[in-house]
């Protein structure tokens, strides 16, 4: 009897393997990566190991931090492989790991975190610049104090406002992501950004 592999999408509308690869959306790269197709897993790295490590990025303050937790991400992606149903949108399971991974970080190495944080952004300033440099050092301070502002935010708040505006997640998809309902996203979005607003609007110094 043929075995069967109730997962795996069918990928009749794609002829060649290169082709498959190339224009397969998330789901069929996904029921690929099931089976062990290493070129398919790429794929999924190529498409979102920059907003994974954006995502993380933002939410732990580090960027090096970012990348680390985003190989081991995708690492964990990997050897979920065999194990993965599809219950939603990949975009989704992908982005619970990166949570669930942050969460952890900032629970286990929040001491380590903060010190490192604090160094980074208590580098010196240039002496003398000119004016094109001047707009790079204000748009730099921009992004700065921003930073700042969301690692001032509750954990909550901040993963929530991360997943809708950052990522670009509708409230449905941040919902299920966050494992509460659509209202309370909805609210805890509302919240961080007024928040964001009065600390950036009040020029609140680090």
């Amino acid at each position: 009897m043929r075995e069967t592999r109730p997962h795996i999408v069918p990928l009749r509308s794609l002829s060649s393997g290169a082709e498959l690869i190339d224009q397969g959306d998330d789901e069929q790269l996904m029921a690929l990566t099931a089976g062990g197709t290493k070129s398919a897993f790429a794929e999924l790295v190529g498409r979102y190991m920059p907003r994974v490590t954006q995502y993380c990025a933002k939410f732990v303050g580090q960027l090096a931090t970012a990348e680390e937790l985003a190989q081991e991400i995708f690492l964990e992606v990997w050897l979920r492989r065999e194990r993965y149903r599809p219950q939603g949108k990949f975009v989704v399971f992908l982005f619970t790991l990166a949570r669930h991974r942050c969460l952890n970080r900032l629970r286990d190495d929040n001491r380590r975190r903060r010190r490192d944080r604090d160094a980074e952004l208590d580098g010196p300033l240039p002496g003398a610049c000119s004016p094109d440099q001047l707009d790079v050092l204000l748009e730099r301070e921009r992004q700065r104090r921003l930073q700042v502002a969301l690692l001032r935010l509750s954990t909550k708040l901040r993963e929530a406002v991360l997943l809708r505006f950052d990522q670009g997640l509708d409230y449905p998809d941040v919902a299920r992501i966050l494992a509460c309902s659509e209202s309370t996203t909805r609210s805890r979005v509302r919240l961080a950004m007024q928040r964001l607003r009065d600390d950036l609007e009040g020029g609140v110094s680090p």
